[in-house]
């Protein structure tokens, strides 16, 4: 009589189920590494638009720096509303980077005022504004002449207390400029929140005007010399 040797049936149940369980194991696993790395992937994109964004900011900031500068030799004279009169003895002194210094006028009956204009560049490629237009103090009035020659200091006095200095920018007609600065003899530093700006490549003036209500005191014996003025330019507006 042959004998057949038969298995448990558990057996086969057992192995169904541990199938089961690793087919669930490797899905937990699959899916644990797949939410791994699109985190991953986020925090990646993320850090690249966050870089890019602070290099373009920089970029900006230092190409604007060092390109928006008063344009060399640009400085000039001339009787107030008549730009082709030259006036004798009037310094334009010298604009350079972002400042202009050493200008001073005489002042006689009649040229009872003079103004004086400078170029101011902006070589970037981001349209400058305006931050600040800034004087470094009052005017002062000196005698032309030395010696025995020179003007009493009660004349020199009175003509500085009826002197102003008055600084805009971009328009030509002061009465109508919007970024301007009025400076006397008693005046201490001022500085103009800017509201003008400059396109990129382009150009814009900056004029001062000086006036005096006392020009037959004066008569071209005293000479009216002016603080330094500075700009400061953004890529921002105010």
């Amino acid at each position: 009589m042959a004998y057949v040797m038969q298995f448990p049936k558990y057996k086969k149940i057992g192995g169904e189920t541990m199938e089961k369980n690793n087919g669930k194991v490797i899905a937990i696993v699959a899916l644990v590494v797949a939410v791994v790395a699109l985190s991953a992937g986020f925090a990646a994109f993320t850090a690249v638009l966050n870089i890019t964004s602070a290099s373009a900011t920089v970029k900006a900031s230092d190409t604007f720096n060092s390109n928006v500068n008063y344009t060399a030799s640009s400085a000039q004279c001339y009787k107030t509303g008549s730009p082709s009169t030259e006036v004798t003895n009037a310094v334009a002194g010298t604009a350079s980077g972002k400042t202009w210094s050493g200008i001073s006028v005489p002042l006689t009956t009649d040229v009872p005022s003079v103004t004086c204009e400078a170029e101011v560049t902006n070589a970037s490629t981001f349209v400058a504004y305006l931050q600040s237009l800034q004087t470094a103090g009052p005017i002062q009035c000196s005698s032309v002449a030395s010696g025995s020659a020179a003007v009493t200091s009660t004349v020199i006095n009175t003509v500085c207390a009826g002197t102003t200095m008055t600084v805009y920018v971009g328009n030509s007609d002061m009465a109508n400029a919007t970024d301007k600065i009025t400076v006397t003899s008693s005046s201490a530093s001022q500085t103009d929140s800017g509201t003008t700006s400059i396109a990129a490549s382009g150009t814009t003036k900056i004029y001062v005007t000086v006036a005096t209500s006392q020009a037959a005191a004066a008569d071209g014996d005293i000479l009216v010399s002016l603080p330094f003025i500075t700009h400061t330019y953004s890529t921002v507006s105010n």
